[in-house]
């Protein structure tokens, strides 16, 4: 097969792949960045321009939804490791106020908490966080969890369990997961 005819074949695989699963990838990225479109866009194109280095046989499977959840949660997890500071605090949604509501105080009370939980959450180890966001975050529920990762439902609970122990030996509130 000649190389040109091999770059046109995975020009459309990943137009394909894009077209079908650039949403799911960006949407997760997302949330991780914590509303930061530029660093979940970062992200996204990372995730994509890793497609370039699979195996073919891989591109033609039907449903790469487990993969691209994987591939995306690991480069985001890497990038928050990487990263000393979170440029984007979600303050509204921790505090569950409006916008109105926001003052400088309730600003900083909420830069605080959320620089404690995101240290809580970074202390995990990453399969932890992981199922921990997957469950807690994505609202998965663990066989589906499993599902997703390659693993066992009784490793998955292992998992989220130690996780859930962690972050409330730490002083959070973690309510109950899926089973």
């Amino acid at each position: 097969m000649s190389d040109a005819r091999r770059f046109a074949e995975t020009a459309t695989d990943l137009a394909w792949l894009y077209a079908r699963y650039h949403e799911q990838v960006f949407h997760l990225a997302l949330r991780y960045a914590a509303g930061d479109v530029a660093w979940a866009e970062d992200v996204t194109q990372d995730v994509f321009l890793g497609l370039l280095r699979l195996p073919r046989p891989l591109l033609a499977q039907e449903s790469l939804e487990g993969w691209f959840y994987r591939v995306t949660t690991n480069r985001c997890l890497n990038k928050l490791r990487k990263e000393k500071f979170l440029r984007s605090t979600p303050i509204r949604w921790l505090l569950g106020t409006s916008p109105n509501e926001r003052t400088p105080e309730r600003d900083a009370i909420a830069r605080d908490e959320l620089g404690r939980a995101v240290m809580s959450l970074n202390a995990l180890p990453a399969r932890e966080r992981v199922v921990f966001f997957m469950v807690h975050v994505d609202g998965k529920d663990q066989n589906e969890t499993a599902r997703i990762l390659g693993y066992s439902k009784g490793y998955v609970s292992k998992l989220l369990k130690r996780a859930e122990h962690q972050l409330t030996a730490a002083g959070w509130k973690v309510q109950g997961h899926g089973g």
